[in-house]
C-alpha cells in the first residue's frame, strides 16, 4: 500500500507543534531508548519496535474507550467471533460456531475445546458468561438487549435476548467479545484496565500509561482468526510529539508507527528505507453533530443550505496540506467493503442552492448559530475553514474552540450551542448504523425521532448479511436527505515502516486501528 497522493507540507500545523525529545521507559520488564535509541543495525534480531501518538485511556476491553486502545485489544485479547479484517466477513474466533433459537430470542455460541487465558485459568463457557456479565454490570459494551449471559455446559454460551437482535454476532467479533480472563479481572479490581489479561497472542508484560508498553509473545495462544505472534517481543511507545516521533523513526529506532500527525507524513516522504501507506478500509471521518432539536437546525432546509455551503475537498487540502482527500457524506470510504457509492455527493458544493434553502427556511437575511469544537487538530482548523465558508453563504459562526469534556458538555441540551465540530468513526455496520442515524445516536443529542429512525429499528431485526446491506442502502438515501449530521472528510490513519518489517501492508482493519499480529522481522 504506497503512497499515491502528493504530500504538501502543513506549516501552519507544523509550527503548532513544538520540537522536544521524548523519552519512555517501561515498568515492569523493559526500558526503550530515548532520543539517542540503540536502534538500527543493533537493534535485537526480533523485537519489534512500535511508536504511535495514539494514548488509550485503558487496556480492559469492557472498559471506557477513545478509540485508541483498539490496537492493544487486538493483540491481548482473541475475539469470540472474528470479522476478517479486509472484507468483515464473519468467522471462527474463540467460538467455532453460533446460532439464533427460532424466536430470535436466544442466542448461542459453541467455544473451541481447551482454551486458556493468559494467567492459565479455563477459557470454558462459565468464564465466557461470567466475564461478559461483569462487563453488563460495568455499564460498558453490553447492549440493553441482552438480559442474561449464562453457560449451558462446558462449551456452550447462552444469550438471553429481551427482543430479538441482529446485530449480536458483529458486536461479538469486536470489543464485546474480547473477553478477559474473570478471576484476573476479580483480583485487579480497578489495576485490571493496566493489567489485563485476555487470551490473544501477546500478553502485557510492561505498562507505563500514556508512555509505553512491552509486549511479549504469548506460548499458549489457540490461534483464534487473529495469527500467532511473529515477534518475540513488542516494544512500543507513545510519542506525542511529532518531531520526536520522526527524529525517532529516521535514526532507526522505530520499525513501525502509526496513528501519527499529517506534517510527520512529509518528513518521511522518501527518506530511502522507509514505506508510508495508510488504511484505506477502515477510517475515521471529521463531522459536524447537529442538535436538531432546536431551531433553526430542526428546519431540514437549513441542514441541507450548511451541508451544500461546505467545500469539503477544500477543507481537507487547508487543514491536511493535501495528505487527506476524500470529502464524506457516508459512514464509509470507497475502500471499505461497506461502502455505498448512492451515499457520495449527496450535497454537493453549492453556495447558491445554499442561500436559496436558506431563504425559503426565512433566513434570507441570514442567520447566527453558536458551536464548539474540540481544540485539538484537525477539528479546530475545520472550525476556522468552516466559519469562513458558511460566512459565504449568509452563517454567521460563532464557534469556541474547547477541550474535549469541555466541548462535549457544553454542546449538550440545555446549552445554546447547536454544533459540535468533531470526528466519528466506527467498525461493523451494525454498530455505526444504529449509532450514528438512530434516536439515541451520539449525533442525534436531542434524541428527536429522525427518518432514519424507523429503519434503524428493522436493521437491528434484519438477519443475513445481504438483506442488511439493503436496509443500510435505505439508511443511506434518507440520511441523504434529512442531514442528520454533516460529515466533512475522511482521516484515514497513516503508516510508516521499515524495510525489514514484513506483514506491515496487512495490518490495516475493518474492526479499525491496526492489528500488530501481522508484523514481523526480516532481520
Amino acid at each position: 500500500m504506497g503512497v499515491t497522493v502528493q504530500f504538501v507540507r502543513n506549516d501552519r500545523a507544523e509550527r503548532r507543534r513544538g520540537a522536544s525529545c521524548a523519552v519512555a521507559g517501561l515498568v515492569l520488564a523493559s526500558s526503550v531508548a530515548g532520543c539517542q535509541g540503540t536502534g538500527g543495525a543493533g537493534a535485537a534480531g526480533n523485537v519489534l519496535r512500535v511508536a504511535t501518538q495514539q494514548k488509550p485511556v485503558q487496556l480492559d476491553s469492557c472498559g471506557p474507550s477513545n478509540g485508541s486502545e483498539l490496537a492493544y485489544h487486538n493483540v491481548l485479547y482473541a475475539p469470540l467471533i472474528k470479522a476478517d479484517d479486509k472484507t468483515g466477513q464473519l468467522g471462527p474466533g474463540l467460538a467455532e460456531s453460533w446460532s439464533y433459537s427460532g424466536d430470535e430470542r436466544a442466542f448461542t455460541l459453541e467455544l473451541k475445546p481447551d482454551l486458556k487465558f493468559q494467567d492459565g485459568t479455563a477459557l470454558d463457557a462459565a468464564a465466557v458468561a461470567k466475564s461478559l456479565t461483569q462487563c453488563k454490570e460495568m455499564g460498558n459494551q453490553v447492549p440493553d438487549e441482552v438480559a442474561g449471559i449464562t453457560a449451558a455446559g462446558d462449551l456452550t454460551v447462552e444469550f438471553e435476548l429481551s427482543e430479538p437482535y441482529a446485530a449480536l454476532p458483529d458486536l461479538l467479533s469486536g470489543r464485546l467479545g474480547m473477553v478477559a480472563s474473570p478471576t484476573a479481572r476479580e483480583k485487579e479490581g480497578e489495576r485490571f484496565a493496566s493489567r489485563p489479561v485476555g487470551a490473544g497472542p501477546y500478553r502485557l508484560t510492561g505498562y507505563k500509561p500514556g508512555v509505553s508498553a512491552e509486549l511479549t509473545r504469548w506460548d499458549g495462544y489457540t490461534e483464534a482468526g487473529t495469527l500467532a505472534a511473529k515477534a518475540e517481543r513488542i516494544e512500543w511507545r507513545i510519542l506525542g510529539d511529532n518531531s520526536a516521533l520522526a527524529a525517532e523513526v529516521l535514526a532507526g529506532n522505530v520499525d513501525y508507527a502509526w496513528g501519527f500527525s499529517t506534517t510527520l507524513v512529509e518528513e518521511l516522504k522518501g527518506q530511502p528505507g522507509i514505506t508510508l501507506g495508510g488504511n484505506d478500509v477502515a477510517t475515521g471521518w471529521t463531522s459536524i453533530n447537529l442538535n436538531r432539536s432546536k431551531p433553526p437546525l430542526d428546519d431540514v432546509r437549513v441542514r441541507r443550505a450548511i451541508s451544500h455551503a461546505i467545500d469539503r475537498a477544500a477543507m481537507a487540502e487547508a487543514v491536511s496540506g493535501g495528505v487527506w482527500t476524500a470529502p464524506t457524506w457516508g459512514p464509509y470510504p470507497s475502500g471499505s467493503p461497506y461502502y455505498d457509492p448512492a451515499a457520495e455527493n449527496a450535497q454537493p458544493y453549492d453556495p447558491e442552492k445554499a442561500k436559496e434553502l436558506l431563504r425559503q427556511a426565512g433566513h434570507g437575511d441570514g442567520l447566527t448559530i453558536d458551536a464548539v469544537a474540540l481544540n485539538t487538530f484537525p477539528y479546530a482548523d475545520n472550525a476556522v475553514v468552516l466559519k469562513e465558508q458558511l460566512k459565504k453563504v449568509g452563517i454567521d459562526l460563532r464557534v469556541e474552540a474547547q477541550p474535549t469534556a469541555e466541548a462535549t458538555k457544553n454542546y449538550y441540551p440545555g446549552t445554546e450551542n447547536l454544533m459540535l465540530i468533531s470526528a466519528m468513526g466506527g467498525t461493523s455496520p451494525m454498530y455505526v448504523y444504529p449509532k450514528f442515524y438512530g434516536r439515541e445516536s451520539s449525533a442525534n443529542v436531542g434524541r428527536v425521532e429522525t427518518a432514519a429512525t424507523p429503519l434503524v429499528r428493522e436493521l437491528l431485526t434484519t438477519y443475513g448479511e445481504e438483506e442488511q446491506k439493503k436496509v443500510m442502502k435505505e439508511i443511506n438515501a434518507v440520511a441523504a436527505q434529512d442531514v442528520p449530521f454533516i460529515g466533512l472528510y475522511f482521516i484515514p490513519e497513516a503508516l510508516a515502516w521499515r524495510d525489514d518489517v514484513t506483514g506491515a501492508q496487512d495490518t490495516t482493519s475493518v474492526q479499525g486501528n491496526v492489528n500488530l499480529a501481522y508484523l514481523g522481522l526480516d532481520r
